[in-house]
């Protein structure tokens, strides 16, 4: 295989992930107004620190997204190197994160909580 076309691909590669990790941008708008109501508001329940902690990685996150993809974007265009798709791939792992997060930002279920967080009957 030539390097020409291994380039080549690499290039379809490179922009794929950027295509990729630029499509939550669309949302961001709606995002940034989310995140914002989240962390302004308060909470009444009585939640184990790393659900809230979770809670305010997902939020604080979703606001900086921006920060983390137009460097990466910056750096993926400018390298002509396999560094490029290292750059190109960060944002994704950051979004692969934020679901994390998000994934585990939620209460779980009365059942489930501890005796000290139940309702009283």
């Amino acid at each position: 295989m030539d390097t020409t076309s291994t380039t080549f691909y690499q290039d379809y590669l490179l922009w794929g992930l950027l295509l990729l990790g630029g499509l939550p941008l669309l949302s961001y708008p709606f995002v940034v107004l989310a995140s914002l109501m989240g962390l302004a508001s308060r909470t009444t329940i009585n939640v184990h620190w790393f659900y809230r902690l979770m809670n305010k990685c997902f939020l604080w996150g979703t606001l900086a997204y921006p920060l983390v993809y137009i460097p990466c974007y910056w750096l993926a265009r400018g390298e002509k190197s396999s560094l490029s798709l290292g750059y190109a791939a960060l944002p994704l792992l950051f979004l692969a994160l934020l679901y994390l997060c998000f994934r585990w930002m939620d209460v779980p279920p009365k059942d489930k909580r501890p005796d000290n967080d139940k309702d009283p009957d």
